[in-house]
């Protein structure tokens, strides 16, 4: 009797280490699975599009609300979007290479638009508007530029930020120049209610 005794406290205590050890596995399964995410996501393979929610600095002065939701649709982010997803997707090797030239496309994009919509500005100015947006203008590009080159002689040149460093500088020059254009974007807007992009999608 104290043979079967005996022999049954020690199958429960068996038992009971390997439901430990089992649960023990789960969890570092889960931790791994929680860190390899967040890997991921410091080294941008999965991290969200930044152009899901548009800046909350856009369309501060219509207080409708109209306005955001006219940008929130603007083809540039659309078809940028499309192509990172393909970019991320993608199952050729992600270069830093690769990666650049998206920016560059889409910076050269935004840069175009910015061009047109300050143009079609000045020319429903009066005068007095006209030159302090000119001014505005001047400030904000100089602004532009020497953070830019900042960046690079800081961070950049010396290989600071690794080699993904000018990849980033890319994305910060894309989005800047991206927010410019849509403030200039919003006063239009303010002027006469319309939102035109030169710019057509292509997706």
């Amino acid at each position: 009797m104290k043979g079967k005794i005996f022999l049954l406290f020690f199958v429960t205590i068996m038992f009971s280490s390997c439901q430990n050890n089992s649960q023990s596995t789960t969890l570092n399964s889960e931790t791994n699975s929680t860190m390899n995410s967040e890997l991921e996501i410091a080294e941008g393979q999965s991290e969200p599009s930044n152009n899901e929610v548009l800046s909350m600095s856009i369309g501060n002065y219509d207080l409708k609300g109209e306005f955001y939701d006219e940008m929130i649709r603007n083809p540039i982010d659309h078809d940028y979007e499309v192509e990172f997803n393909e970019f991320q997707n993608s199952k050729e090797i992600i270069t830093t290479l690769r990666w650049g030239a998206l920016e560059s496309k889409y910076t050269e994009i935004w840069d175009k638009e910015l061009n047109q919509i300050y143009k079609k500005l000045l020319s429903e100015l009066d005068r007095e508007p006209r030159e302090a947006l000119i001014e505005s203008q001047k400030e904000w590009l100089q602004y532009h530029l020497r953070e830019t080159k900042f960046v690079e002689k800081t961070f950049i040149n010396n290989g600071y930020l690794g080699s993904r460093g000018s990849v980033s500088l890319g994305t910060v020059i894309r989005e800047r120049i991206r927010e410019r254009t849509m403030q200039l974007f919003e006063y239009r807007y303010l002027l006469d209610g319309k939102v035109e992009f030169v710019y057509r999608s292509e997706k």
